[in-house]
């Protein structure tokens, strides 16, 4: 699937600018997604510490607004908040409920201005399936009763409704229903054995919780979003015969078409997908791949227009590279350089598309599980740090002499439009300006150059407060063709 010139031009002016003004921003609290102006998708980043004792969430968000985040996604775990069964689970008030530690993070974010995206999960133990068995862990991870399938999508419901009603007048309207149901992780059992044949059984389970829980939060807040599907990137191309038996994992594309049958078809405002890199960046994908990574997303986007979700937005809710390996992933590994630089690449490639609507990072800081964080465990800032308040790249990076090609990047910590240098660097290795641009009000910007030698080409933003934000280069290969090879 070779991206030309041609088409990526036709995504830039595919991608229109929303008309809602920064002002009409300013009544919302916390806007939908759908209300917020962009050129570029949402810029959006997770953060998995919020839910550690002791964290102070306003330092939380205040970390993500500096770095231009205009969402932060956050795992709502239902088997936190309801570890006894309540009387009435509908109810925000039932006793059995603590919802303490997420009052605070949604109070957070009411003060930092960024809005939360709540993904919605974890069986409590009262609530799951006694057919399934509890699992300790999944690697190192602990899981307990949370990836065990609810014995009831009622019960799902009513939290989701208790939810709505407690967080929709403090600005919560972004919602995800569960998190990636298409693995044994967080779902189980993903298939069960059928006169001895492993069969599917996840999709049905996801089917009733996501209709269950968008029934219930749009019967409290009509103006919700609501994104489902919400998958791994990756299964297994065995499923029905894999040793693994139940704990196999369904591949995104086999689930959502299973999802598509009739009788199955849970609403949603939005498609959301883990587009997590199985290679480092490539123009393709391998014969009868059974993941959609970032690279082959135009799978997901063709699969999901042959069904009832036609045309429905893209959200793209975790995705980063790892830059230390862990106990429970050691594959895909890449250096502090090259993550700031594959960050920016990874920009450009969801800028180009036009039905990508949220894209985000995973995660803020570093954990004990995962090392894909802006910031390393100690709190200090890595390379992609910059990288994430300025992503700068191009359509292509290898081109015939002559030809034109477009520079794209995002100013993201600001809310309204802004001014941002284009350098380029010359003969004796000095950048220079070339252009002074005025961005969109997402601090969105595009600019068409003919790269003659040198081709390293940067962006410089300096906000009214004086901080300096400087992208990574972007170095633009020419191809001089024959004549311009040197005879041996």
């Amino acid at each position: 699937m070779t991206t030309t010139r041609a088409s990526q031009t036709q995504r830039l002016r595919a991608r229109h600018v929303a008309t809602v003004s920064i002002a009409t921003l300013a009544l919302f609290a916390s806007p939908t997604i759908a209300a917020i102006p962009s050129v570029s998708p949402v810029p959006s980043i997770q953060d998995d510490r919020l839910s550690e004792p002791g964290v102070d969430p306003g330092v939380r968000f205040a970390q993500a607004s500096a770095l231009g985040a205009r969402l932060v996604r956050i795992d709502l775990q239902w088997h936190k908040v309801a570890t006894k069964k309540p009387a009435n689970g509908a109810n925000q008030d039932d006793p059995a409920y603590d919802w303490s530690w997420y009052d605070r993070v949604v109070a957070a974010s009411a003060s930092s201005g960024v809005p939360i995206l709540f993904t919605v999960w974890g069986t409590p133990n009262w609530a799951a399936d006694p057919a399934v068995a509890e699992q300790a862990s999944a690697g190192t991870i602990p899981l307990g009763s949370a990836s065990r399938r609810p014995a009831s999508a009622e019960d799902f419901g009513a939290f989701a409704r208790a939810a709505a009603t407690r967080y929709a007048p403090r600005g919560v309207h972004n919602w995800e229903a569960w998190n990636e149901p298409n693995i044994p992780r967080f779902l189980r059992p993903q298939f069960q054995k059928v006169g001895g044949t492993w069969r599917n059984v996840s999709v049905k389970v996801y089917s009733d919780l996501a209709k269950a829980f968008y029934t219930s939060v749009k019967s409290v807040d009509p103006n919700a979003i609501i994104a489902g599907l919400v998958t791994a990137p990756a299964g297994d191309k065995c499923p029905p015969s894999c040793p693994a038996g139940e704990h196999s994992r369904t591949s995104p594309i086999a689930f959502l078409n299973e999802l598509a049958k009739p009788g199955m078809q849970p609403p949603m405002d939005a498609v959301s997908h883990h587009p997590y890199p199985l290679t480092l960046p490539r123009e393709g994908t391998f014969k009868g791949a059974s993941f959609v990574d970032l690279y082959n997303i135009d799978f997901l986007t063709k699969a999901v227009d042959k069904t009832y979700l036609k045309g429905k937005p893209l959200w793209l809710t975790e995705f980063g590279f790892a830059t230390e390996p862990v106990a429970d992933y050691k594959k895909l590994i890449v250096s502090q350089n090259q993550q700031a630089s594959l960050l920016s690449d990874a920009y450009r490639r969801v800028r180009t598309n036009p039905r990508v609507r949220v894209f985000t990072w995973y995660f803020l800081q570093d954990g004990q599980d995962w090392r894909s964080g802006l910031y390393d465990r100690d709190g200090g800032p890595k390379l992609a740090n910059a990288a994430y308040k300025l992503p700068f790249s191009a359509t292509l990076t290898r081109i015939k002499k002559g030809k034109p090609v477009t520079l794209l990047g995002q100013v993201r910590p600001t809310l309204t439009s802004t001014a941002v240098t284009i350098q380029a660097k010359g003969k004796k290795g000095v950048f220079t300006t070339i252009k002074t641009l005025t961005t969109s009000n997402d601090g969105s910007f595009a600019l068409r150059v003919k790269p003659a030698p040198p081709t390293s080409y940067r962006a410089v933003w300096k906000s009214q407060g004086g901080e300096t934000v400087t992208s990574f280069p972007v170095t633009i290969t020419i191809d001089r063709g024959k004549k311009g090879r040197k005879k041996k």
